[in-house]
């Protein structure tokens, strides 16, 4: 007797809903401030700079200028390695002692989550855009 196997179709929906849904992610942190920014599209100057108040500099070019703003996000902490000493047993029989010793320690510097963000003004108003960094999109 052959064995039949049946695959009801409500299966069969769930499984390509699931299929689905792993194909739908939800945007990066990045992908979202690039969205973010394009609200800036065509943005007078003036609107830029009340809203994310001075850059921290300004390179004119030949056609206009790069207003660069800088925001820190937090600080990530400095990586640690860890020591430790333990599992000491001493005693006989059924009697035993132990103890541990633990030793943390940072190695490196922590890490500013910092985003750096540029947009370039031609004519009084936002043409484009650029930025870089971990903090970039961040929620931190």
């Amino acid at each position: 007797m052959r064995p039949t196997h049946r695959f009801p179709a409500a299966a069969g929906v769930l499984v390509l809903a699931m299929l689905a849904a792993g194909c739908a992610t939800a945007p990066s942190g990045h992908d979202a401030y690039e969205k973010a920014l394009a609200q800036w599209q065509g943005a007078p100057e003036e609107t830029l700079r009340e809203r994310w108040g001075k850059p921290v500099s300004e390179e004119q070019i030949d056609h206009g200028k790069w207003l660069t703003y800088f925001v820190n996000n937090g600080t990530a902490p400095a990586p640690t390695v860890s020591f430790s000493i333990g599992g000491f047993g001493f005693g006989g029989g059924r009697t035993s002692v132990g103890g541990g010793v633990g030793v943390t320690t940072p190695i490196g510097q922590p890490t500013t989550i910092g985003c750096t963000t540029r947009f370039l003004v031609e004519n009084g108003k936002v043409t484009t855009w650029n930025f870089e960094g971990p903090g970039c999109g961040s929620t931190g």
